[in-house]
């Protein structure tokens, strides 16, 4: 079965871990920092924590930003349930916004007709990569926090800015299925100052000042066990391993979007007009995408049987993401045409570096295979 996702780990980040291993502390150490540092200046942001997972910075945001009860935040519908769980966990309320048809990203109308004054943040998901039209946006956000969600978008870029730092919050993921694996783990960036303080401390626990016991025994303290709290927090740290592994496929990375550009070129031109397909749209204008997702829009009602049938002949496909006012959970009673019709109509083939020119060649004459016999 040809795969969506998949990653590219080697023996680099098997001594990586080694060195680890080697050095008996495995936890949050100088790994960690080093990675912190290196993917700073990769993204062109200091104030960046290493967590263990991008959906634990969503949840953080929430703390962040004293997000609470009877607060709303807005969130496109075509996303992950992280961001509405993070949402609902600090008992504030997530209000689904509509996308563009095209972009899938959230509408910039949208805003302004579900803003009120309970309204305290908009999040962004750069889908597949792609960046939203983040000036247009920021003029509908004014007043509001913009969090973004950058599990799509790690070196994509906005007028020469990195997206995750692009609003007042981002988010990262390194799970096993993104660009960047490390098989778990993310980053959180934040831009204010004293709100990176407040992150410090969400991290970990609500310990003030963090140090260990070690740092604190280095400064001549008698009682070097003892501890501050500034507030009743959860646990997001990261470790060594996984930072080590996130450091050596840092330096990949830009080896995996060349090869992930190729492949999606590679695409574009073979699916030019091919009958009932609409390709999606290339970067906007003074952008640069990640090239995380591929996808089609497939018309006549033959996206689920184009699926059928290339799971059929050994290729894996999917819709991401189900649109989260459809799910019953969330119990929303918005009623959104352009999600809606997503839902029926756009299908994600495989996009990734390690794709073969056969699979490549295989993708593409399966798909055309499918639509002559229709």
């Amino acid at each position: 079965m040809i795969q969506i996702f998949s990653n590219s780990l080697g023996e680099e980040e098997i001594e990586a871990v080694r060195r680890v291993f080697e050095s008996r502390w495995i936890g949050f150490a100088n790994e960690c920092k080093l990675f912190e540092k290196e993917f700073g200046e990769k993204i062109g942001e200091s104030k960046v924590l290493a967590i263990n997972s991008c959906t634990a910075g969503l949840f953080m945001a929430m703390k962040i930003l004293g997000i609470a009860p009877r607060d709303e935040i807005i969130v496109p519908a075509i996303n992950f349930i992280g961001v509405p769980n993070a949402v609902i966990a600090a008992g504030a309320k997530p209000v689904f916004a509509d996308v563009d048809t095209r972009y899938l990203n959230i509408l910039p109308s949208e805003i302004d007709r579900l803003r009120n004054r309970n309204t305290k943040a908009v999040f962004l998901l750069h889908y597949g990569g792609h960046p939203c039209d983040v000036d247009e946006l920021r003029k509908h956000c004014n007043g509001l926090y913009i969090l973004e969600d950058s599990a799509n978008s790690i070196v994509s870029k906005y007028k020469d800015k990195n997206c995750g730092t692009l609003g007042d919050i981002g988010c990262f993921s390194f799970d096993a299925m993104k660009i960047l694996s490390a098989g778990d783990g993310g980053a959180i960036t934040v831009m204010d100052e004293k709100l990176f303080l407040k992150a410090m401390e969400v991290r970990y626990l609500g310990i003030k000042n963090r140090q260990s016991g070690i740092d604190s025994l280095k400064e001549n303290k008698n009682r070097w066990w003892e501890i501050e709290l500034a507030s009743a927090e959860n646990r997001y740290l990261t470790n060594d391993i996984l930072c080590a592994i996130a450091r050596v496929q840092l330096k990949k990375l830009n080896s995996f979007i060349k090869r992930r550009k190729e492949i999606w070129r590679i695409y574009q031109s073979a699916f030019e007009g091919v009958r009932f397909i609409e390709k999606p749209p290339e970067p906007l204008p003074d952008t640069e995408s990640s090239y995380y997702l591929y996808w089609i829009k497939v018309k006549n009602n033959l996206r689920d049987k184009l699926a059928a049938y290339l799971v059929k002949n050994g290729i894996y496909c999917t819709f991401r993401y189900y649109p989260l006012n459809l799910v019953k959970y969330y119990d929303s009673k918005e009623r959104l045409p352009n999600a809606a019709q997503l839902n029926e109509e756009i299908l994600n083939l495989p996009l990734h570096q390690n794709l073969s020119n056969d699979d490549i060649e295989k993708i593409i004459d399966t798909v055309k295979r499918f639509f002559k016999r229709v």
